[in-house]
């Protein structure tokens, strides 16, 4: 039976009419991209990146502009854009050595390397740390989390390209026309075999976690990352938590793990525990009895009678634009990341003591078979 997560339809509600600023995808031609055009780069690239996008909720969509370039290093990175003053990141993408002259139809590592590198940058998007602070000593987590995105965004491709034809129906192979669905999952497929891990994630963990924290290998982090796909395959949503995983922890996952939970939203809490029991790790709940409008500190800004996700707009708005509501919930002065964490923790816990009690988040059968 599959998996039923409950969706707060209420929060998603009010998320639906509100605007927020969109990720901006501008594409370099230093070096060019061989046959290809910028204008197809981009929409390439818009098409990987909105694989991940509309499962975001707005408060978590990306505000920034990326540029995407051809490696000049010889391999795939996301960077702080250090040489364009009005782009915050860069994205290099090595194609491989066969495909230096890629052929228009023939995207396959095109799509797994900036499917990688964009789930860093929604990994890193957190304005109050810079680059040299993320720590390294879990990379190899991140890393992880970034191997598997490369699998899920084959296999959403599939999906969403089952009607697109802006570069004919498929790739042309010696036995005809192979579909953009079936080549996908073939190489998603592929992909995933390539550095599968035999045993548990548990095994895992317990064989090369301590040594990962020093000497990191991409195709060992990969064997752990595909073992956590199936949380992402059947709740999508979950690329909500990638949001908020800590870059700058260096406790090991069984802490780790404790951080992560307390740092999401708490209709996100449900994919981190998800993510910790596949790794044999259990993480324990924190919250705080709800503050509603009436009691404790009074975040109802705009004086409805509750606390909700109009109030943490205007928070927000009034961090970088003058407003006449008093948005100031601490009262030390200035409306900052204080205050809009104040408001918007109080409304997710009123929106959760709303809710339904949620049951327990259990992996399928199949999603259990595909972990083993």
């Amino acid at each position: 039976m599959k998996r039923k997560i409950f969706k707060f339809s209420l929060f998603l509600l009010l998320c639906a009419n509100l605007g927020y600023a969109k990720l901006e995808i501008i594409v370099k031609s230093m070096p060019d991209w061989g046959p290809i055009s910028d204008a197809d780069v981009e929409y390439l690239c818009q098409e990987i990146v909105d694989r991940f996008e509309e499962h975001l909720r707005p408060e978590n969509e990306i505000n920034a502009s990326v540029n995407v370039s051809r490696s000049h290093k010889g391999f795939s990175r996301f960077t702080w854009d250090i040489d364009d003053p009005h782009v915050e990141y860069k994205i290099d993408i090595q194609l491989r050595e066969g495909n230096l002259k890629i052929a228009i139809a023939d995207f396959s590592w095109f799509i797994c390397a900036l499917g990688h590198e964009f789930t860093h940058l929604m990994q890193h998007d957190q304005k109050s740390v810079h680059y040299s602070e993320i720590t390294n000593q879990n990379l190899w987590f991140r890393e992880a989390i970034a191997e598997m995105a490369c699998v899920w965004a084959f296999k959403s491709m599939a999906d969403a390209w089952i009607n697109d034809v802006r570069f004919g129906p498929g790739v042309a192979t010696p036995g005809g026309i192979a579909l953009w669905s079936e080549n996908f999952d073939n190489w998603a497929n592929w992909y995933q075999g390539l550095f599968s891990y035999h045993g548990t994630a548990e095994e895992w963990l317990a064989e090369h976690q301590e040594n990962m924290r020093s000497n990191y290998n991409q195709e060992v982090s990969a064997g752990l990352g595909f073992k956590l796909l199936p949380v992402f395959e059947e709740n999508p949503e979950a690329w909500n938590a990638v949001r908020k995983m800590p870059v700058t922890n260096t406790e090991k996952m069984d802490r780790y793990m404790q951080v992560w939970y307390d740092a999401v939203d708490i209709q996100d809490r449900q994919y981190v525990e998800a993510i910790a029991e596949i790794m044999g790790i259990t993480v324990t709940s924190k919250v705080t009895p709800p503050i509603l409008a009436s009691t404790g500190i009074d975040a109802d800004v705009n004086n409805d009678g509750y606390v909700d996700l109009y109030d943490v707009m205007i928070v927000r708005s009034a961090m970088q634009n003058s407003t006449s509501y008093d948005t100031d919930l601490n009262n030390d002065g200035v409306t900052d990341e204080v205050d809009l964490h104040i408001v918007k923790s109080i409304a997710m816990q009123a929106i959760a003591a709303a809710a339904p009690r949620k049951r327990k988040v259990n992996l399928t059968t199949w999603g259990s078979m595909k972990m083993r």
